[in-house]
């Protein structure tokens, strides 16, 4: 009801630049008048007004820190805008690599039924995410209480996370971690709990397998015959019958399993592999298999 009240009078294009306003402030700890200006292209003045706008509206949720020279969060901030759950940000950081380069959306009469098989979504805890992702925007460190999958009790992890993930299924932080004197990643829904402790003290730049950039290059199954090969081509659209994939050194193993592709995928059946992995000794250091 509270944020119908605050959204009946504002004009739509007011709405969008609030509630970005407010989801920049809430995930990343502090918004500046700059990425106002870069994300809607408005000017100056009409930034500074959207600002004070909110203020008025929302009193308690930010203020204007002087040093640091931009507005940050409250302790007491309560969402106006948005629902602040983590899928609700997570859905938004995939948004410009769904839509490419500017998607057409077409509204006609008489489409065809249409089902879309979409997979669970991991339930990431909102308050972990948020803190996660202020340390990324921060350069800070946290410590996590981190239930993995090799050891029955979670355990107490520092981390100094530079970069999010999304490998088609789950959520991952890149991150430092001191327990293991190594870069690693952390999947999200494993994170209990997180807290800020502190400035970090490593550069993303010392992250030797996310800074490295790779070639993947993926062709047909050697056992299908020549049309099943020229159809899975086309399907993949591969170019002479290859198709290459930069990614970072970081991420291999996770493109790998996006396409299916396994230690087995030679061994495995021609018609149901379909496709393999053409340069496996030069990814041996990157494969995680």
């Amino acid at each position: 009801m509270q944020n119908n009240r605050l959204q009946q009078n504002l004009k739509w294009e007011q709405r969008q630049r609030l509630t970005l306003l407010e989801a920049t402030v809430f995930w990343s700890g502090e918004v500046s008048t700059h990425a106002l200006l870069q994300r809607f292209g408005i000017s100056r003045v009409q930034a500074s007004k959207d600002l004070t706008l909110y203020q008025s509206l929302c009193p308690d949720n930010i203020r204007y820190d002087k040093f640091l020279k931009r507005y940050v969060i409250n302790p007491c901030f309560k969402a106006a805008f948005m629902q602040g759950s983590a899928g609700e940000f997570l859905q938004v950081l995939q948004m410009p690599r769904a839509t490419g380069s500017g998607a057409v959306l077409a509204l006609a009469e008489n489409l065809p039924a249409v089902e879309v098989m979409e997979p669970a979504f991991r339930q990431v805890r909102p308050e972990v995410l948020q803190i996660v992702n202020q340390a990324i925007v921060g350069s800070k460190e946290v410590q996590v209480l981190y239930q993995s999958m090799s050891r029955p009790e979670p355990a107490l992890h520092r981390l100094h996370p530079h970069a999010l993930v999304y490998d088609g299924l789950r959520w991952h932080a890149r991150a430092y971690s001191y327990t293991h004197q190594a870069f690693r990643d952390f999947v999200l829904v494993r994170m209990l709990s997180a807290e800020l402790v502190g400035d970090g003290e490593q550069d993303a730049t010392d992250d030797a397998a996310w800074q490295a950039w790779v070639c993947v290059k993926i062709g047909p199954h050697p056992g299908l015959s020549p049309a099943q090969r020229q159809a899975v081509a086309f399907d993949y659209g591969m170019r002479d019958g290859l198709l290459q994939r930069e990614t970072r050194g970081a991420l291999v193993p996770y493109l790998l399993k996006t396409l299916r592709i396994g230690p087995d995928d030679f061994q495995r059946r021609a018609e149901v592999q379909q496709i393999v992995l053409l340069n496996r000794d030069e990814l041996q250091g990157w494969l995680g298999f």
